[in-house]
C-alpha cells in the first residue's frame, strides 16, 4: 500500500527535526516544505499540526512555524516522566520477563562495549539505539497502550536530545553500560525492587548528564 503525502510529509519533517537537520527555534517556512517534500500545503499543515501535538514544533499565528527547543525545563519534565514510568513498570511487571525477553536484554548490554580511543558520533549513535532496544523491552512488559505511547512520545525528545549533544563525555558512556548490568543481575535474581531503583537511579544520573548537553550545546535552546 503506497503511503499517503499526509505520512510522508509528516514522517520526512519529524526525521528532520529528530536529527536536528531543523534545529531547536528554527523558523520552519511552509512553501519551502512544500518545495522539498514535493506535497501541496495541505499534508504539510497536517503533519505540522500532527508534530505540534507531540510538542515539536510550535505554530505561531500570524507568524510561522518554530521547531520546539528543548530547554532544562523541558529535560526535566522528559525525565520527570521516564522516572515515574519506566522503574514502575519493572516493578510491577518484571515477573513477566521469559527467558527469551532476558537473552535478548542480555545481547543489548554486551553491545553497549565502547572503544574511548575510536570513539566517532556513529558509533555512539548505535549506543543510543541499543539502549533504546533495552529500555523498550522493559516498557513492552506493561501490555498498556497508554503508557507505551506515552514512553514512545518523550523517547522522540529524548533522541533529539542525543543528536544535540554529540560527542558525549566517553566516563558516562560506559557508566550507563555497568547501571544496565546492575539492573540486570537484579532481574535475574528476581528482585524487582532493586531493579527498580537501580534503574531510578540510571535515569537521575542520564538526567544529570542531559542537563550538562543542554548547558554546553551549540544549538539555541
Amino acid at each position: 500500500m503506497a503511503i499517503s503525502l499526509k505520512q510522508k510529509a509528516y514522517t520526512i519533517i519529524k526525521s528532520k527535526i529528530l536529527n536536528c537537520e531543523y534545529p531547536p527555534s528554527m523558523f520552519l517556512n511552509e512553501e519551502i516544505l512544500c518545495n522539498e517534500i514535493n506535497a501541496s500545503r495541505t499534508p504539510i499543515r497536517d503533519a505540522l499540526v500532527r508534530l505540534e501535538q507531540e510538542n515539536l514544533v510550535t505554530i505561531l499565528p500570524k507568524k510561522g512555524i518554530i521547531v520546539s527547543s528543548l530547554t532544562i525545563s523541558e529535560i526535566n519534565a522528559i525525565y520527570e516522566t521516564r522516572i515515574l514510568l519506566e522503574p514502575y513498570i519493572l516493578l510491577n511487571y518484571g515477573a513477566r520477563i521469559t527467558e527469551d525477553i532476558l537473552k535478548r536484554m542480555k545481547d543489548s548490554i554486551t553491545r553497549m562495549d565502547l572503544d574511548k580511543e575510536s570513539l566517532s558520533n556513529e558509533a555512539i549513535s548505535d549506543l543510543y539505539v541499543i539502549d533504546d532496544e533495552y529500555h523498550k523491552l522493559l516498557i513492552g512488559l506493561c501490555n498498556n497502550k497508554y503508557l507505551i505511547q506515552c514512553h514512545d512520545h518523550i523517547y522522540a525528545q529524548n533522541y533529539r536530545l542525543r543528536i544535540m549533544s554529540g560527542n558525549q563525555i566517553p566516563e558516562r558512556l560506559i557508566a550507563s553500560k555497568n547501571e544496565h548490568l546492575k539492573i540486570h543481575n537484579y532481574i535475574i535474581q528476581e528482585n524487582y525492587i532493586k531493579a527498580s531503583e537501580a534503574l531510578k537511579e540510571h535515569l537521575l544520573a542520564s538526567k544529570e548528564a542531559a542537563f550538562k548537553v543542554i548547558i554546553n550545546s551549540t544549538f539555541p535552546v
